[in-house]
């Protein structure tokens, strides 16, 4: 493959033995040679003059070109940081077929270029998510008056070998470039959607919140999650107004706690569960599982 590719598709060391899972040949020719920034159907058809429409369509699914302006259908070059999110979510087979130590290290590349657009200072939230008790995620989908999408996590499709369920993203983005747009993502209705969170609870994942949509977490792959520790922010970024607190009485040690927890708040030693509060990011996942209800979340 020529650096002429790898330079204007933006494509990372760690990827280029590979770049063939991403692109077809008709994709890399057309990268390496189209000249302009933003161009149109017609510049399309002079490097693909047999299905210049059907190869929009197909490089704009797949996120190899990225809309300027939908009226005037004009594009640009997306790049592999797009791409490989894109592949993850919608190729998954096709992805799991690249060798694991290459997708690690793709996962690393990508996880690292998220983090360096954060803001640095560690007094900031450099985004607006919460972490949300389940119910006030509900609260959330209820005051919602915009269309709803599921989409596959992009965070454990990249990098998920935890075996935790996939299907689990909520989004109200559907704009130009947005999963939905792009055709990758599955209308769904408020119950549909309130089920996709009992459904992740119930799975023992967290649920965080945006502006945009709803995030249904793991504590190993989510980019959120490794930002914080990376970040040292528990407590603060992502945003949590709860806390775990645990009425002793009512508890039977049963250890499911130290099972769902993500972040090692809870050990058994014997026949007493040890709650390590400043541990706790105020999930509550714990709490919806404790078959006694000895977990309550309260207040910071």
């Amino acid at each position: 493959m020529s650096g002429l590719l790898f330079d204007k598709f933006e494509v990372p060391e760690v990827a280029r033995d590979y770049i063939t899972y991403f692109l077809t040949d008709q994709e890399i020719r057309f990268v390496e040679n189209i000249e302009k920034e933003v161009f149109d159907l017609s510049d399309i058809a002079r490097l693909v003059p047999e299905g210049a429409e059907e190869f929009a369509a197909s490089a704009y699914r797949r996120g190899i070109l990225s809309l300027v302006d939908e009226q005037k259908r004009t594009y640009t070059l997306n790049n592999f940081y797009g791409r490989l999110d894109i592949f993850a979510i919608s190729e998954t087979e096709a992805y799991r077929s690249i060798p694991e130590e290459a997708r690690r290290k793709m996962d690393d590349w990508y996880f690292d270029a998220y983090y360096e657009g954060l803001e640095p200072d560690p007094g900031v939230r450099p985004t607006p998510d919460q972490i949300l008790l389940m119910e006030e995620v509900f609260e959330f989908i209820d005051r919602q008056e915009r269309p709803v999408y599921l989409n596959y996590c992009d965070c454990r499709s990249l990098s998920g070998d935890c075996g935790l369920p996939t299907k689990t993203c909520i989004t109200y983005k559907n704009g130009i470039n947005t999963f939905a747009h792009r055709g990758l993502s599955e209308q769904i209705d408020k119950e549909r959607a309130k089920e996709v969170v009992r459904e992740a609870d119930r799975a023992g994942l967290m649920h965080t919140v945006n502006p945009n949509g709803i995030c249904n977490c793991c504590g190993d792959c989510c980019y959120l999650f490794r930002s914080q520790r990376k970040r040292d922010s528990g407590g603060f970024w992502p945003e949590t107004k709860h806390i775990v607190s645990l009425d002793r009485e009512a508890c039977i040690a049963c250890g499911k706690c130290t099972r769902r927890c993500h972040f090692g708040v809870f050990e058994k030693k014997g026949n007493e569960i040890l709650v390590r509060e400043e541990k706790c990011v105020g999930c509550g996942i714990c709490a919806t599982a404790c078959p006694k209800q000895a977990l309550k979340m309260k207040g910071r």
